[in-house]
């Protein structure tokens, strides 16, 4: 389609889109207010908080010094360039006190619905409004912007690294009708996990896959996420579904995201604990 004579040239083609991505957070109850403000200062231009629960035996809370099971999780949308200064601070906060622990991944983003809801997420109104005071097209400014580019002395960038080889994670996401959490940990903790963080939520099934299925899908749901090392996701996987599947009176579905980085996990040889997922 045209605009005013002028063909459409979609967004994502005339511009460089910043990769972005989900800072998840788990922090004891009372420490959230502190994480918002860390992801403010790095531009991050929505966060939402939630309430949970650790899920870890109690031998885990006194050897990590975990101060209270009862836990904050902070949801932040954050352009991937403003992950290495998030993780600087949080590395800072969380060395404050036992009370301050806690643990944060980045889970990138693959596509967003819509152009507006891309530049808000992103927050990049400052780079909107310089570019429409100019008067050529964006896409004759971008070609500029190359140019230049190549002709600077290349700067040092901080990137994201994913974690060496062998200390991958994934974020294990299992849903779950409430009160049958501790059969998802149990499964986990048997296949090498070593806690979680279960926040509560309300399910909508659909009746035409109840029916077809002969199952009733309960709105009263657990959240149980849980941070693995990759080596053990399957497994995992595997023994939540065997224990907490969909055919078990849990009626569990469970899945994976790959973790790009994490912050705040303590040793190489200490799984990811409550206190950190």
């Amino acid at each position: 389609m045209a605009n005013n004579g002028r063909a459409y040239i979609p967004y994502e083609e005339n511009h460089r889109l910043k990769q972005l991505g989900l800072a998840i957070t788990v922090v004891n109850r009372g420490q959230s207010d502190a994480i918002v403000s860390l992801l403010n200062q790095s531009e991050c231009a929505l966060s939402l908080t939630t309430h949970g629960r650790g899920s870890a035996p109690n031998d885990v809370y006194a050897a990590f010094g975990i101060v209270s099971p009862s836990k904050h999780v902070v949801f932040g949308v954050l352009r991937e360039e403003k992950w290495p200064e998030f993780k600087k601070a949080l590395e800072k906060r969380f060395s404050v006190s036992n009370a301050a622990k806690g643990i944060s991944y980045f889970v990138s983003i693959d596509a967003l619905l819509g152009v507006s809801v891309y530049k808000m997420l992103a927050n990049l109104q400052t780079l909107d409004s310089t570019m429409k005071k100019g008067k050529k097209a964006k896409k004759e400014g971008d070609m500029m912007e190359e140019k230049k580019e190549a002709a600077a002395p290349e700067e040092k960038k901080e990137v994201v690294e994913a974690p060496e080889k062998g200390k991958r994670y994934q974020a294990i996401l299992a849903i779950v009708n409430n009160g049958y959490s501790d059969l998802v940990m149990n499964a986990a903790r048997d296949a090498g996990a070593r806690g979680g963080t279960i926040i509560t939520a309300k399910g909508t099934g659909n009746k035409d896959i109840e029916k077809f299925y002969g199952i009733v899908i309960t709105p009263e749901k657990e959240i149980v996420m849980i941070l693995v090392p990759e080596a053990i996701r399957d497994k995992v996987l595997a023994a939540i579904n065997l224990q907490a599947g969909i055919a078990s009176k849990g009626q569990g579905i469970a899945f994976s995201l790959p973790v790009d980085d994490v912050v705040g996990v303590r040793s190489e040889e200490a799984e990811p604990s409550e206190s950190n997922a």
